[in-house]
């Protein structure tokens, strides 16, 4: 099995690699396939977030294989990464931040630049080249000085006098506090602990992770009360952004065990959410098969739980489900289906053959399948 499912990484890989611009003469050169439906021949690119973890990935693949292949490609989506960062230091609110999509986007989510200050994290330990660090740090003195309420990320902002900044406090920006950790390994520098780290692993367990395991999705800003959110299915219920990573490394770091029971809470609410074929929300929740394998793993491991454990294999039965096998469209063969009903995507046709693919789920499940 271990082969099989190391065969099954490499064509993710394989699917990112095959996909991305490496046309120098291409503003897009460094972006990957960030969605893609076979059925309408809709496509749309890598933004900052997404170019970040493709980044990661590819840090990852050479690690495990030193072929120098993938790190060719990840200095492509590092390149990429660095031209949506804000160097004009005109406006010190700015300086250092991610524009989210394009060198010419208006908007920056806090948690989406993150990401992409984190690839070049990834970039850094993997090729030395202190540039890529520095440009993680002028990232995270932004978001530090402007980003970070009451030790707690924003939501998202604009570079616009005429569109407001988004305060509230979403769940989703736990996985900053990974973040923050893997940046003061990097550099040594204490404050990325102190206030980053800390205050969000604390505020994470203490304020968004719920007794029976559930998460709040979302707290106001400044007076910290519970948003109801409307009837559906919402992603980041399954998909908590790297929330339970977080929290166990936390356990380690700071030798208190409270923060992966935490975690643990979390993937055992998972597992009574989770379908008998191993989705969640009737397949309307792809992300979180590949991030609940990871966590069924690590803590169904750590604390020899056959609830957990058992749970794991159902989620790898279906994350193998969910890949595209010899299709015969290179931008299919080797990605996982993902949701197409996010930020305004074409919705899904009812009962059609699955036919599209995510880089959110391909990148989380490449990750899940080397762990």
């Amino acid at each position: 099995m271990d082969t099989v499912l190391y065969d099954r990484a490499l064509k993710i890989g394989d699917w990112m690699l095959r996909n991305q611009v490496k046309n120098p003469f291409d503003a897009n050169c460094g972006r990957g396939i960030d969605l893609y439906d076979a059925r309408r021949d809709y496509l749309y690119m890598t933004a900052n977030w997404t170019s970040g973890i493709l980044c990661a990935c590819f840090c990852a693949l050479h690690r495990r294989t030193g072929e120098p292949r993938w790190l060719d490609a990840a200095e492509r989506a590092g390149r990429y990464i660095m031209s949506l960062q804000v160097l004009d230091a005109r406006k010190k609110e700015h300086f250092g931040l991610f524009r989210e999509l394009t060198p010419q986007s208006v908007e920056c989510a806090p948690r989406d630049s993150v990401s992409a200050a984190w690839g070049l994290v990834w970039l850094y330990n993997t090729t030395g080249n202190r540039e890529y660090l520095e440009r993680a740090l002028l990232f995270a003195e932004w978001h530090l000085s402007y980003a970070m309420i009451d030790g707690w990320p924003k939501y998202a902002l604009y570079m616009r006098d005429d569109l407001p900044d988004f305060y509230a406090q979403g769940s989703f920006q736990s996985g900053t506090g990974l973040f923050y950790h893997d940046l003061f390994v990097a550099s040594g520098d204490a404050r990325y602990v102190e206030r980053g780290f800390r205050p969000i692993a604390v505020n994470y367990r203490d304020n968004f992770v719920m007794a029976d395991g559930s998460l709040i999705l979302e707290r106001e800003a400044f007076t910290g009360r519970a948003v109801e959110m409307p009837p559906g299915v919402h992603m980041h219920a399954y998909n908590d952004d790297f929330g339970a990573a977080m929290l166990q490394t936390a356990a380690d770091f700071f030798k208190d065990e409270s923060f992966r029971d935490a975690a643990r809470r979390y993937a055992l609410w998972l597992v009574s959410q989770q379908d008998p074929d191993g989705a969640f929300a009737g397949g309307a929740a792809p992300s979180g098969v590949p991030t609940s394998l990871m966590y069924y793993h690590d803590l169904g491991v750590h604390y020899q739980d056959r609830t957990l454990l058992d749970a794991r294999q159902r989620s790898l039965n279906k994350l193998l489900e969910m890949q595209h096998l010899d299709t015969g469209d290179p931008r299919l063969d080797g990605g996982i289906q993902g949701a197409l009903d996010l930020l305004g995507n074409p919705p899904e046709i009812p009962h059609a053959p699955k036919k599209h693919v995510h880089i959110r789920c391909s990148s989380y499940a490449l990750m899940a399948l080397l762990k």
